[in-house]
């Protein structure tokens, strides 16, 4: 794996981290989702902004930093045992960066007295996941600007 280091969210990269989660999704969830799913899911932070710029004040964002100050991914902790986001630049897919994350998050929640962790995952993160530890307790249909998405909503005993 590179070399990285997982650090707190720090504002200074909310631009940075609005781009990772663009790029990845039009980069990695087309082999998963049709186009207009993919554009709808790409352009949130795009089209709410401030929405998007409050959701990562909240709950524990870590971000993988590597050693040129590049971010290769992040994942958000919130309430304190729900993964709410977690996402890796796509050219650093695949190299345990989100796997690394994860693991930061789920020691955190296990320090914060969490006894389980959820999850609600796209058709791209579901194998990720499932490799993590967490099983799959239903299907659900998400509605977006009037497109369906469906995701698996998912646990893992700590």
């Amino acid at each position: 794996m590179t070399s990285i280091q997982l650090l707190n969210y720090n504002p200074h990269y909310e631009q940075e981290l609005s781009q990772l989660y663009y790029d990845a999704i039009t980069k990695l969830a087309p082999a998963y989702y049709h186009p207009q799913q993919v554009k709808i899911w790409a352009d949130y932070p795009r089209k709410y902004p401030n929405e998007f710029a409050k959701l990562l004040t909240q709950g524990t964002v870590i971000m993988a930093i590597n050693s040129k100050g590049k971010v290769m991914g992040f994942g958000q902790l919130h309430p304190k045992n729900y993964i709410a986001l977690l996402y890796t630049q796509p050219e650093f897919n695949r190299l345990g960066i989100a796997s690394a994350i994860y693991s930061k998050l789920e020691q955190l929640a296990y320090k914060n007295h969490q006894t389980i962790l959820s999850v609600t995952a796209s058709k791209l993160s579901l194998l990720l996941f499932q490799k993590l530890g967490f099983e799959t307790i239903d299907t659900e249909i998400a509605i977006r600007d009037d497109v369906t998405f469906e995701r698996y909503n998912m646990v893992k005993l700590l």
